[in-house]
C-alpha cells in the first residue's frame, strides 16, 4: 500500500474537522449587514454539534478542543470560552444520546438548537463574569434564533457529506 492511498483512505477522519473550520470562516466572513454582524449564525457550531451527533468517533475530544480554540481566535472571543463550550456541548450530546437512539432530522435540529444555546449561554456567562464589555440579551436571542433556522441547511449539507463518506 502506498503513501498516497494510505492518505487519500484517512482522509476521511479529517472531514468534520474540515467542514467545521470552513463554516466557521463563512460565519466570520462579511455577510451580514453593517451594524448586524453579531447576529451572524454560528455555522461552526452547527456543524461541530452535527458531527458529534451523528459520527462522535471521528469528532473526538481533541478535534472538539482543537475547534473551540480556533472559534475563540476567528470569533475574537475571550480565550478558552469556545473550549469550554465545545467540551460542554460534546458531554450534553453525548449523554442526550445514550438515552435517546433513534436520531433522526428531528432529533438533530434540537439536539443543534441545544448547542447553539449551549454556546451563546457560556460566552454570555464568562462576558457577564468579566464585565469585558457591553453586551446586549437581543443580540444573543437573535443569533441564536437565525442559527436554529439555518441549521436545516447546514443539516442537509451535512448529511451528504455523511453518507458520501460511510459510502
Amino acid at each position: 500500500m502506498s503513501m498516497y492511498s494510505i492518505i487519500i483512505s484517512n482522509l476521511k477522519y479529517l472531514i468534520p474537522l474540515f467542514t467545521t473550520f470552513i463554516f466557521t470562516i463563512i460565519t466570520i466572513t462579511p455577510i451580514m449587514p453593517i451594524g448586524y454582524e453579531s447576529l451572524a449564525p454560528l455555522l461552526g457550531v452547527i456543524s461541530m454539534a452535527f458531527w458529534i451527533i451523528h459520527r462522535p468517533d471521528i469528532m473526538g475530544w481533541f478535534f472538539v478542543i482543537i475547534i473551540g480554540f480556533f472559534s475563540d481566535v476567528f470569533y475574537g472571543s475571550i480565550l478558552g470560552s469556545g473550549i469550554l463550550a465545545s467540551i460542554t456541548i460534546r458531554i450534553v450530546i453525548t449523554k442526550l444520546l445514550y438515552k435517546l437512539e433513534p436520531i433522526n432530522i428531528y432529533h438533530s435540529i434540537l439536539y443543534i438548537s441545544t448547542s447553539i444555546i449551549i454556546w451563546l449561554f457560556v460566552s454570555l456567562f464568562i462576558k457577564f463574569l468579566l464585565n469585558i464589555e457591553f453586551f446586549s440579551l437581543y443580540n444573543f436571542f437573535f443569533q441564536a434564533l437565525i442559527s436554529i433556522i439555518i441549521s436545516p441547511v447546514v443539516i442537509f449539507f451535512q448529511l451528504y457529506l455523511l453518507k458520501k463518506i460511510s459510502s
